[in-house]
């Protein structure tokens, strides 16, 4: 754990240099392109206050943690759909694969319409109409890293490609990596612990100028102090604003051995202090292997956003602190065995 734990520091410290000054401040906001990078796409996540680096264990993941797609059964499925504030709409869909006991596959792609603008010149004569399109398509890839596992500690890895098309009047194109850590501890009371950076790559070059994306770095952590009970947080460091911290909770109510339901709440603190509400509520209902979720979350003068999703797991998911083996592996490598 020591030689990861430098690896960590090491990224970064690395990456924090990479930025000037005028970066990851008050000040920044705006200096950024690709906004549209920065939405949740998992109505869990959103009402959970946007916690997500250590509680995402689907095909979401390759949206918040790569590192997390290590936890999926054989596959796993998302589709989710957003009503988004000034009538914006997107949609995401994810699937990941399963390659072996330690590693997994995944695909993702969102979408998003921002309806019909008009188009005028500097005196505001009509010149017609034009329709924002955003496109990300994501590639990942996941691990277990098996030499740093033993009998109460799993650590997994993930790395996400990206492919970023966004269209105002004109186009422009850049590419994009992710990077995810994932700490599992199988305490007596059992938690985890996440590391990820987001949108390290090119800019976005609308004319003349290439404009960076919204870098951010990510630490976070879910505590289970009962079986059904779940506290998470996470801290965000942008490069385009001050830091934040997001906070959540989720009760499950197991209704019969094939079904539950859950009840979520959490708090953003970056959308408080910039009057955009922060709080947000939802649910979840599991049956079998379909989930359905859903998320509701004022912002003030913007109105309310709703969002919803459907996600597929076969075979029928566990948490992983549910499962017999106390291992994130299907298989248990003979590291933990031992």
């Amino acid at each position: 754990m020591k030689n990861l734990t430098k690896y960590i520091i090491l990224l970064l410290i690395l990456n924090l240099n990479l930025f000037s000054k005028e970066y990851f401040s008050d000040s920044a906001k705006g200096i950024t392109a690709g906004d549209f990078l920065n939405l949740d796409i998992n109505p869990r996540v959103i009402a959970l206050g946007g916690v997500q680096t250590a509680i995402c264990d689907d095909a979401s993941a390759i949206h918040s943690n790569p590192a997390g797609l290590i936890e999926i059964p054989k596959f796993s499925a998302m589709l989710s759909q957003s009503n988004y504030v000034a009538d914006i709409k997107y949609n995401f869909l994810s699937y990941a694969q399963r390659l072996s006991y330690d590693k997994v596959i995944a695909v993702s792609g969102l979408i998003t319409d921002l309806g019909t603008i008009k188009r005028t010149d500097i005196d505001q004569n009509l010149l017609g109409n034009f329709s924002p399109k955003d496109t990300v398509i994501s590639i990942a890839y996941s691990k277990g890293i098996t030499e740093f596992s033993d009998k109460d500690t799993d650590v997994s890895m993930g790395v996400v490609y990206k492919y970023i098309s966004s269209k105002i009047y004109d186009t422009a194109k850049a590419t994009a990596f992710d990077l995810g850590i994932k700490v599992f501890k199988f305490t007596y009371i059992p938690y985890k612990l996440s590391f990820t950076m987001q949108n390290l790559g090119s800019g976005l070059r609308y004319d003349q100028e290439s404009v960076k994306l919204p870098f951010k770095i990510k630490m976070g952590g879910a505590i289970y102090p009962f079986s059904n009970l779940m506290f998470a947080t996470d801290l965000v460091i942008p490069n385009n604003d001050n830091f934040y911290i997001n906070f959540g909770g989720e009760l499950n109510l197991k209704i019969s051995d094939d079904t539950s339901f859950a009840l979520r709440g959490g708090l953003n603190s970056q959308k408080a202090r910039n009057d955009l509400g922060g709080f947000a509520f939802g649910f979840g209902i599991n049956i079998k292997f379909l989930s359905i979720d859903y998320s509701f979350s004022p912002m003030q003068d913007l109105g309310n956003t709703s969002f919803i999703s459907l996600s597929f797991n076969l075979p029928v998911k566990k948490d992983v602190f549910e499962r017999k083996e106390k291992s994130i592996y299907t298989s248990i490598p003979k590291q933990k065995a031992e």
